[in-house]
């Protein structure tokens, strides 16, 4: 396993990939300054363990790069000792490392929030640090009352909590929040009905009840939604579940029909020209922020979808409703203004973030990802493209011609496979819709018009069709085998991992081809794109 002081360590980082190649599997370096892990050639379950542990920043099949962070030693289940062991066994012996490890654990255990007497109160480890934090203008202007050298009220709110959360982990420290609120008594008699919860989906429900916050970081695929209607059905009382988007809610409610004894008088939806409250209600975001005083009740659960979302806005605002308990679903918990921190901060600790483990027990197929760069068209465009600046460079680029001949061999190619084709511009989904005589569902398509277009995907009466960025997200197409990427947003992590995500499942095979212009911002764009994805462990090729 672990190399440990040999003579690696002296080696530059191209000179080590290139020694790598020469020897066996399941070798470990580390470079402790930067608390980087180069793993070779490993073994499923050392690339599990390491992943546990650490964040995958690059991986080319055969080699992974790794980070130890923060986030990492304060979302794992493991104790200290725990910690400094496995650390040891997979890297070996590292004093300042270890230190280092030790140190961040312990900042965890700085600050709490604790329930006393009908408030909520800030409590540090000791007086120097409350000092410190008192100093904090977002953290003292949230407070009310300095009740001890260790102790101060917190405002009445949610959101006061949230914002010296906030605060306090941009500074490095996560709080440890045991706000209390009682447990609903009103019963609403919500049990499965037909299915039975996979061992991790179990698992990760008792987590979610015992820690009462959490993030559930599944790969998509791997049933998040069921995972948290078994922890509806565990609490089984009054149930909000936030969507981004109304397509969603007919989603939810299905969802929950099937798989509950919750009857269809007892789930309510909220959006629209739809206002009803009921046992379970399904709310869009933008109606909860807009509305947060008519949500104000007390909720067992609150269920938020897509969690990528809340800290924009008018989002984050829904934070700020209180439940007994509350769990954010996303597969990619990652955004482009780096406010990933404020996730965790608002809804709790990520669990189930370990996509190794997925892959390597066949929960879910790892996707092929292939990046395929095509030259200009002609002179024409290029010029056109270097003429350009900002974001007409990028729609330049995204909508080069070049790309319909290798979507019509794509198409060729997996004439008999369902296959969903993503598109971020109108103009260039309705071109390729008449060109190849494919359904183009965007926003600007009817509500209905576009539930009836992806019933008939999923019943197999169509198995090709085109999409915008409403397919981004949360969409349960579950038989989809081929996914084309024509055009994406900018750099978005995300977004590559979501469309990803649309063909990830526990059976058969699964393709995606993400198709740019050579030599454009496009080519950069997703190359970043898929960051995540390869941080996850699915590989990533480019051809040209």
């Amino acid at each position: 396993m672990p190399e440990e002081n040999s003579d690696l360590d002296d080696l530059s980082r191209e000179e080590l990939i290139n020694r790598l190649n020469e020897i066996q599997q399941d070798q470990v370096v580390f470079f402790e300054p930067q608390r980087e892990i180069i793993l070779s050639n490993p073994k499923e379950e050392t690339l599990r363990e390491i992943s546990s542990i650490s964040h995958m920043e690059t991986s080319s099949g055969e080699h992974y790069k790794f980070q130890v962070r923060e986030m990492d030693i304060w979302n794992s289940d493991l104790s200290l000792e725990e910690m400094k062991e496995k650390y040891t066994r997979l890297v070996g012996s590292y004093p300042h490392f270890t230190e280092w490890v030790e140190r961040t654990y312990e900042k965890q255990e700085m600050f709490s929030i604790e329930h006393e007497r009908m408030a909520h109160v800030l409590i540090a480890q000791d007086k120097e640090r409350m000092e410190w934090a008192r100093g904090i203008e977002k953290v003292r202007k949230n407070l009310s009352v300095d009740l001890s050298d260790t102790k101060s009220r917190i405002q009445m709110g949610a959101k006061s909590r949230a914002e010296i959360k906030k605060a306090l982990l941009k500074k490095g420290y996560p709080v440890e929040d045991n706000s209390k609120f009682r447990e609903s008594s009103e019963k609403i008699g919500c049990d499965l009905k037909g299915i039975e919860l996979r061992d991790y989906q179990k698992e990760y429900v008792k987590k979610a009840h015992e820690k009462r916050s959490a993030v559930l970081a599944n790969p998509a695929g791997s049933g998040k939604t069921v995972t948290a209607i078994g922890l509806m059905a565990k609490i089984d009382a009054p149930t909000l579940v936030l969507v981004p988007q109304r397509s969603l809610v007919n989603q939810w409610k299905r969802e929950i029909l099937d798989k509950t004894t919750l009857t269809e008088d007892q789930i309510g939806q909220y959006h629209g020209d739809q206002k009803k409250m009921k046992d379970v209600t399904i709310a869009t975001y933008h109606m909860a922020g807009e509305k947060t005083s008519l949500f104000q009740k007390e909720w067992g659960l609150i269920i938020f979808d897509e969690v990528h979302h809340i800290p924009s806005k008018l989002f984050r605002k829904t934070a700020s409703l209180q439940s007994t308990r509350r769990i954010g679903l996303s597969a990619s918990p990652v955004r482009e203004d780096s406010k990933e921190r404020e996730i965790f901060a608002l809804i709790g600790q990520e669990i189930g973030g370990d996509w190794a483990r997925f892959f390597s027990e066949g929960y879910v197929v790892k996707p092929d990802v292939e990046i395929n760069l095509v030259e200009w068209e002609s002179d024409f465009y290029r010029h056109k493209y270097e003429e350009a600046s900002g974001i007409k460079k990028a729609i330049i680029a995204s909508k080069n011609p070049a790309k319909m001949p290798m979507l019509d061999d794509f198409l060729e190619k997996h004439k008999d496979e369902k296959t969903i084709i993503f598109c971020d511009w109108i103009d260039q989904g309705e071109e390729i819709s008449e060109k190849f005589d494919i359904p183009f569902i965007s926003g600007e398509t009817d509500f209905d018009e576009r539930e009836e277009y992806f019933e008939d995907f999923r019943k197999g009466k169509m198995n090709t069709i085109i999409v915008s960025r409403i397919g981004d997200e949360g969409l349960d197409l579950p038989d989809t085998e081929v996914g084309i990427i024509m055009s994406g947003q900018g750099g978005s992590r995300r977004q590559a991992t979501q469309r990803a995500g649309r063909v990830m499942r526990p059976f058969g095979d699964a393709q995606v081809y993400m198709i740019a212009t050579k030599g454009s911002n496009e080519e950069d764009f997703v190359k970043r794109q898929v960051e995540l994805l390869k941080e996850k462990g699915v590989p990533v090729k480019v051809k040209e």
